[in-house]
């Protein structure tokens, strides 16, 4: 969800130190920060969590005097990236099976978020890893998506912002197309020719 459907908090956060006058250019911002972060790639191969990325976060901030916390002081209904939804919906009216396979929302979002979500009619499933209990890249929950959705992981074609993720789905026998949130709009082009779809 976070990078695709919404933007990365990180994406989200520059655009907030920027109104409030945080020194954007020395804190680790993701890949849209203008700095390196070395942590977000990390996070990216897999070698730590998104909560430990997170929580480092956090810590690089306090250290330049900065009291944040991505998790409470962001509105994370309110990061939508609005030119994926009818991507998504095209989708939903033209017949594919969408699953949509979560890490870390009930952080962002709360317990059984997916009660109320508006968009929850979009997807045949929905699989937050809290209800499975282990986390991406790990098999299982690829897995039950594959099981809700009733069909073969070769069927597959899961789209993730971490190329751990993507990495992944490909040890299940799904294919991966890795989502870009450099650059959003590309990467919904090379994602709908790679499904063949046009809106």
């Amino acid at each position: 969800m976070g990078g695709i459907m919404y933007r990365f908090f990180a994406e989200w956060m520059v655009d907030v130190g920027t109104e409030r006058g945080w020194p954007i250019e020395r804190l680790p911002l993701g890949p849209t920060g203008p700095g390196a972060d070395p942590h977000y790639e990390a996070m990216d191969r897999g070698d730590i969590s998104e909560p430990e990325y997170v929580n480092w976060l956090i810590k690089a901030l306090d250290e330049a005097g900065i009291t944040f916390s991505p998790y409470t002081d962001l509105d994370f209904s309110t990061g939508e990236r609005p030119e994926v939804w009818p991507v998504i919906e095209h989708l939903h009216t033209t017949g594919w099976k969408q699953a949509l396979l979560t890490n870390d929302a009930t952080a962002w979002l709360g317990e059984r978020w997916w009660d109320a979500w508006p968009y929850k009619h979009l997807f045949d499933a929905i699989v937050d890893v809290k209800t499975v209990g282990v986390r991406k890249p790990a098999p299982e929950p690829y897995l039950a998506c594959t099981k809700a959705l009733n069909c073969a992981p070769s069927s597959c074609l899961f789209v993730d912002d971490i190329r751990a993720n993507c990495h992944g789905a490909e040890q299940v026998g799904m294919q991966s197309f890795w989502f870009d949130i450099t650059d959003p709009g590309g990467s919904l082009t090379a994602l709908q020719r790679a499904l063949d779809v046009q809106r």
